[in-house]
């Protein structure tokens, strides 16, 4: 292993050497990829794009390639910038062209093939129709870290906003708060949530977490709330991040009315997107979980093939608004699918990843036969990009999508860890029942909130460099292309022989 380090740092030396638009640095004890970035004046992201394998951290004595302060990876204007372990596939991927129009923009690409540091002209005509998974999704994977509690932070102030509505429940002369919450789903769902986050702050007083705690109500309809008063009794002065409101509009409006003030308000449940670039949206879109499935596939290298129902044009726009390169299984007059015409798309000695998308129990049925008859040929997984309730069904035997390794992007995972059980159990003491998904994403958003400011840096650039995950939800925050922040924490799980959900390999 020692071995194997040293000839990649001697590699990357070397190119460094080489190329006039980077430099080398010698990691010195104790310090971080951030404090690099700083000193050299560019982004940790950038620095990880040259140097993939100081994702998995950095040794003393270990030589590392840092840009210059006057390039970037990308270049503003019809060239990219080709890093380390990049390919014609990859770039081609980024910039919605294929690898022939690269080659023909490019002609020594054909003679002399990729190189690291090379100049690459992209074709203008691509260059306005950015692939839109590729565009929101980030240049690199960043590590997934655990944060700890730093004594070198100052205390921090977290405001949670959370609509309980209280003075509409006091004024309610017909409703009793029980009876008001056995049918009032949405209060449900803020005390669920609220239960989460006081087991966060109970949590972090156990660490201690320098951390001081304001909940405020913020009365909340989908177009109205108590932000204006709250702002003008300025209880957000001292705020280092705020968690809330839960209406999107609502996040607007604190996040104009906060003006130039970059405190971050992270979204917990909207998916929805922000105006403001200090906008922080927790929760990944369905969008996000498809683009974060299909990179997978991509990654993966694998043949893309699509079952698609006759009336499910949505995913086929999708694909095609995407620019993924995709087989349509064609299906018989019945609208069903037919074996031959699956075969005759599969790839040999590859993985086939079919992607399913219809909820017709007959269409389903005809498509997991044909696929699991011919298993026995070909290497092939079941794939869905979204949540499809017909399989839930008891007509959709759960052992025929166990034998097609099902696979899915989820924002949550399950989690048996003995600290997830502990995490469990003692919600359970307290509040006699185990904790919902709403109570969980309470307590894994706080809890996450408050370790990240916690660190010697700010928020933002914690963010920019650490994934990090807790009970069921991981937390990747990215700029997009609308300029705020989202989360990509998503998860990639199939099924296992065993019945159980598992965590796809890469």
């Amino acid at each position: 292993m020692f071995k194997k380090a040293i000839l990649v740092f001697v590699a990357l030396f070397s190119f460094a050497l080489n190329a006039q638009n980077y430099r080398k640095h010698k990691v010195v004890q104790g310090e971080t990829i951030t404090q690099i970035a700083q000193k050299y004046n560019c982004t940790p992201s950038e620095i990880f794009s040259l140097n993939p394998d100081a994702q998995n951290g950095i040794q003393p004595d270990a030589v590392i390639i840092i840009p210059n302060a006057k390039t970037t990876l990308a270049t503003a204007d019809n060239s990219h910038l080709v890093a380390p372990k990049e390919t014609l596939y990859s770039i081609s991927k980024l910039y919605s062209v294929s690898i022939e129009e690269l080659q023909n923009a490019n002609p020594t690409l054909i003679s002399e093939g990729l190189k690291a540091g090379q100049n690459l002209v992209i074709p203008k005509k691509s260059l306005t129709n950015l692939n839109v998974a590729s565009a929101n999704k980030p240049l690199f994977d960043k590590p997934l870290s655990t944060l700890i509690k730093s004594n070198a932070s100052s205390k921090k102030e977290l405001v949670f906003l959370l609509p309980f509505n209280i003075s509409k429940i006091e004024n309610d002369t017909i409703n009793t708060l029980p009876s008001k919450l056995k049918k009032d789903k949405f209060l449900n769902m803020t005390f669920d949530f609220y239960s989460g986050v006081l087991m966060a702050i109970d949590s972090a007083k156990t660490i201690g977490l320098n951390i001081d705690i304001k909940i405020y109500d913020s009365e909340e309809t989908k177009n109205t709330s108590s932000i204006p008063s709250l702002i003008q009794q300025r209880k957000f002065d001292n705020a280092s991040a705020i968690i809330g409101p839960f209406y999107q509009f609502n996040i607007d409006v604190l996040a104009q009315s906060l003006g130039t003030n970059p405190i971050p308000i992270l979204s917990p449940l909207s998916k929805e997107t922000g105006k403001s670039s200090n906008i922080y949206q927790s929760m990944p879109t369905n969008d996000d979980c498809k683009a974060a499935m299909m990179n997978h596939i991509f990654k993966n290298n694998g043949n893309l093939i699509a079952l698609i129902d006759s009336k499910k044009a949505s995913l086929k726009d999708y694909l095609k608004s995407n620019n993924y390169k995709n087989k349509i299984v064609g299906l018989n007059p019945n609208g069903l699918v037919v074996k031959d015409s699956l075969r005759k798309l599969l790839v040999r000695n590859k993985m086939n990843y079919i992607i399913l998308d219809s909820q017709k129990t007959g269409f389903i049925l005809a498509a997991t036969n044909a696929m699991m008859s011919l298993m026995t040929d070909y290497q092939l997984q079941m794939v869905i990009l979204e949540p499809n309730p017909t399989l839930d069904f008891y007509e959709i035997d759960l052992n025929r999508l166990v034998k097609l390794k099902m696979m899915y992007p989820s924002i949550v995972r399950e989690n048996l860890s003995p600290e997830a059980e502990i995490f469990r159990d003692k919600y359970k003491k307290i509040n006699k029942i185990f904790p919902n998904q709403f109570a969980i994403r309470g307590f894994d958003l706080a809890f996450d909130t408050m370790l990240r400011l916690s660190q010697v840096e700010d928020f933002k650039t914690v963010s920019d460099n650490f994934t990090t995950e807790q009970i069921e939800n991981k937390f990747n925050y990215n700029l997009n292309s609308q300029n705020t922040f989202r989360n990509n924490g998503i998860y990639i799980l199939n099924f296992e022989s065993d019945l159980t959900l598992k965590q796809a390999s890469k």
